[in-house]
């Protein structure tokens, strides 16, 4: 269910900050800001612990099956894995890697959606990686977004076949999203 930002308290000079006032406006906006789970700031993370098959030259959303943290239950492990749904309007730091398996051919990339369009200037690609080792890209960038918005982080190869993402230990696809602003 998505939830609002508090707003803080204004009164007038001369009238007085009641309990009630105080408990709804300025306790509610230090409880957003300091607190935990859906009481504090909307924030996300997971990643990806089993690996998935990426078609040669096509941008690919990629799936996230584990969550580390997830405050307003924007995300979900069995449906629309690769989604990350806004449950608070604003503007979010969002944080995106794809990793590959080893192959010595073509280039990789990565990239953030927001809605299944691309986030200007989040796009990051490497060139020919080594063929004795997986390959990891990380991208970052800001977003604003209304409440029911989703972001994916989208990986991109270009071997000559399809290939496999890497899901082993810190070489992971990932996608991590925080709240940073109204």
């Amino acid at each position: 269910m998505a939830r609002s930002v508090p707003v803080i308290a204004s009164e007038s000079p001369g009238n007085f900050l009641t309990g009630a006032l105080w408990n709804a406006n300025v306790k509610a906006m230090g409880d957003f800001l300091m607190g935990s789970a859906s009481n504090g700031v909307p924030r996300f993370r997971g990643y990806q612990s089993t690996v998935q098959s990426v078609a040669n030259n096509t941008w690919t959303v990629l799936t996230i099956d584990t969550e580390v943290y997830d405050s307003d239950n924007g995300h979900s492990t069995t449906t629309n894995t690769s989604r990350y749904t806004v449950q608070v309007a604003g503007t979010y730091l969002v944080t995106g890697s794809a990793s590959f398996a080893a192959n010595a051919t073509g280039n990789r990339g990565v990239r953030i959606t927001v809605n299944g369009a691309a986030v200007t200037g989040s796009f990051v690609k490497t060139g020919s990686p080594d063929s004795s080792g997986s390959s990891g890209l990380a991208t970052v960038a800001q977003a604003v977004c209304n409440a029911g918005d989703y972001i994916e982080v989208q990986g991109n190869q270009n071997s000559g076949a399809a290939l496999n993402t890497s899901a082993a230990g810190d070489v992971a696809v990932s996608l991590s999203v925080q709240w940073i602003s109204g």
